[in-house]
């Protein structure tokens, strides 16, 4: 009888998609084992993919690890990912995590759980890479998915644009693109399995190809082609790669959904400066205008602004809301300013204070709800494509092309994608009626992606 079979094993994931992938890859990968994957209590074993992106980030994973050990003392817990690479062993001892994996090294969970159960590895064991040499690919699969309308699939990891207040190049390490095959065969799986739309990943998605002589939009056209997938679409991009060649790629991919995550973080070119992102307000602006004229007026913009970084005054983040409000963003993400030991934005003079920092955070927020309420209207009376990822009773709700999420009422109890009329706005999402439902790829005539999505305001 193999190590795993029939254990009950619960995974969670703290953070970032790519945090998600992986503990879905995970899941997906101990299944293969005879593991019984669970999501509540009892379980034999728990792992948590941790995150350390910010303070916060570390508190919840101590919180999560300490809850978990109390629960269930005698369990075994498996920590992995961004906080064990940064965190000694002494405190992982301490929170009693019986193995701890740092980043690439996730893909061997399965068998150092087999080899501490049987005894072989003593418990306590914690396990990090030089991430300052190692190059490879962390060999995680996902041969299936809980959720048959949507998967994540990482193609990407690590960085080294290492901008100054971020900790993650010194915690995921040097980027790595996945194999081209490798990615269309995963990506074929999850669409033979059910999969209609596929949200490509990584730690920062931008450099994907860079070492493997390819680039993100092969990779684009290459997924574009799969027979049987519906959408494809990003989880975030960073603005150096939003280039023509990028942008070109994904107007002539019909499939590829037209919603870009592009994080700003500051429309102030100071503060810009002093997080080195290596970009200025109107640089940004123009990219903004260039991703328009090539994919539509239609195409959904999001962002995150990270608020109260060292040196950011009132008129530093005034500036950061009148360029948010002028660039026509739809989905704001906002951020508190987080320190982080180790990174060059920890020894900037002129500190902004936590109330402050609060304050200006919750300004953002409701510039965000009113950015994205303004964005839906424009769908007003008009149809949209929703893929189903629910229904109750006669609502079925999920998400647009352009990333809305959207319910309607009407009679939809087969097809996973239907034709909605919004009627209104609310939560800065849609709600309306289903019209109908979409045809099957066979039958549906896209047209160019540019023309798809370009439409009245």
């Amino acid at each position: 009888m193999r190590p795993l079979e029939g254990k009950r094993i619960f995974v969670h994931a703290l953070g970032c998609r790519t945090n998600i992938y992986e503990a879905s890859a995970l899941s997906s990968m101990l299944s293969e084992e005879g593991a019984q994957i669970v999501d509540r209590l009892p379980f034999d074993i728990a792992i948590v993919l941790t995150c350390t992106v910010t303070s916060t980030a570390d508190k919840k994973c101590r919180q999560l690890i300490r809850r978990l050990r109390h629960e269930l003392p005698d369990a075994a817990i498996a920590a992995c990912g961004c906080f064990v690479q940064r965190t000694s062993r002494e405190d992982l001892s301490a929170l009693g995590v019986d193995l701890a994996v740092g980043s690439r090294l996730k893909g061997k969970l399965p068998e150092l759980l087999s080899a501490l159960l049987e005894g072989k590895i003593e418990r306590g064991k914690v396990l990090t890479a030089d991430l300052r040499l190692e190059s490879g690919w962390d060999d995680l699969r996902l041969n299936c998915t809980e959720s048959r309308a949507r998967a994540f699939l990482k193609v990407q990891d690590g960085c080294d644009r290492f901008c100054s207040y971020c900790v993650i190049p010194f915690v995921r390490g040097r980027p790595v693109s996945r194999g081209l095959d490798d990615v269309e065969s995963e990506a074929r799986r999850l669409v033979e399995g059910g999969c209609r739309e596929l949200i490509l990943t990584g730690v920062n998605l931008g450099l994907y190809g860079s070492d493997i002589s390819s680039s993100l939009g092969e990779l684009v056209r290459r997924l574009g082609r799969i027979e049987g997938l519906s959408r494809l679409r990003f989880g975030s991009i960073e603005p150096f790669a939003v280039n023509e060649e990028l942008l070109r790629a994904l107007a002539e991919t019909p499939k590829f959904c037209p919603h870009l995550h592009i994080p700003l973080q500051s429309g102030d070119d100071g503060v810009l400066a002093r997080m080195e992102r290596g970009y200025t307000s109107a640089d940004f602006a123009k990219m903004t205008e260039r991703v328009r004229a090539i994919l539509g007026e239609d195409v959904h913009l999001s962002t995150d602004l990270l608020v109260g970084f060292p040196g950011e005054d009132e008129a530093a983040f005034g500036r950061s809301l009148k360029l948010l409000s002028s660039l026509g963003f739809g989905r704001l993400h906002v951020f508190p300013y987080s320190p982080r030991p180790g990174t060059k934005a920890c020894g900037i003079a002129k500190k902004v204070g936590r109330k402050v920092a609060h304050e200006r955070v919750r300004e953002a927020i409701a510039l965000g709800k009113a950015l994205l309420d303004r964005y839906a209207s424009r769908w007003l009376g008009r149809e949209v494509e929703v893929l189903v990822e629910g229904r109750t009773g006669e609502v079925s709700f999920g998400y647009t092309r352009h990333y809305l999420r959207a319910e309607a009422r009407g009679n939809s109890a087969t097809h996973p994608e239907v034709r909605v009329k919004a009627l209104k706005v609310q939560d800065g999402g849609l709600s309306g009626i289903v019209m109908g439902d979409f045809p099957d790829e066979e039958e549906r005539s896209y047209g160019s992606a540019a023309t798809c999505q370009t439409g009245q305001r």
